[in-house]
C-alpha cells in the first residue's frame, strides 16, 4: 500500500474516533452530563447507554478502533500515532461548527502547527 493510501485511511479512522466523540458530547449535553446526582450510579449508566446519540458514539468508535487496529497490525507506529494527531483539526472544527465554541487565534496556531508536524512526519 502506497504512503498516499495509509495517510488516507489514518485521517478517515481518526475522523470516525473524532466522530464518535463528538456523538458522546452531543449526548452527554442531552442527558445533563455524566453523572446526575439525583439518580444513582446505575441509574446514571443506563441513562448513558440508552441514549442514541452516546450509543452510537460507541458503534463508531468501535468501527474506527477495528480500522486503527488493522493500520498497526501493517504500519509503523511511529507513522500511525502522528498521522492521528489531525483529530485536533476535526475536534477544532467540531467545536466551532457543531458546539458553537470560540476558537483563539492561539489554538488554531498550535492546531496548524501539529499540521506541519504531521506533514514532516509523513514525508520522511
Amino acid at each position: 500500500m502506497n504512503m498516499f493510501k495509509v495517510v488516507l485511511l489514518s485521517f478517515f479512522t481518526t475522523f470516525l474516533v473524532t466522530s464518535g466523540q463528538v456523538l458522546w458530547k452531543i449526548g452527554l449535553e442531552k442527558i445533563g452530563g455524566f453523572y446526575i446526582a439525583e439518580k444513582s450510579i446505575l441509574e446514571n449508566f443506563v441513562t448513558i447507554i440508552s441514549n442514541g446519540w452516546i450509543f452510537s458514539g460507541f458503534v463508531v468508535y468501535a468501527i474506527a478502533t477495528g480500522f486503527f487496529m488493522w493500520l498497526l497490525s501493517k504500519f509503523e507506529i511511529s507513522l500511525v500515532i502522528p498521522i492521528s494527531s489531525v483529530a485536533f483539526i476535526y475536534s477544532l472544527m467540531a467545536g466551532y461548527w457543531i458546539f458553537h465554541e470560540t476558537i483563539s487565534p492561539l489554538r488554531i496556531v498550535g492546531v496548524l502547527c501539529i499540521v506541519f508536524g504531521v506533514f514532516l512526519v509523513v514525508r520522511n
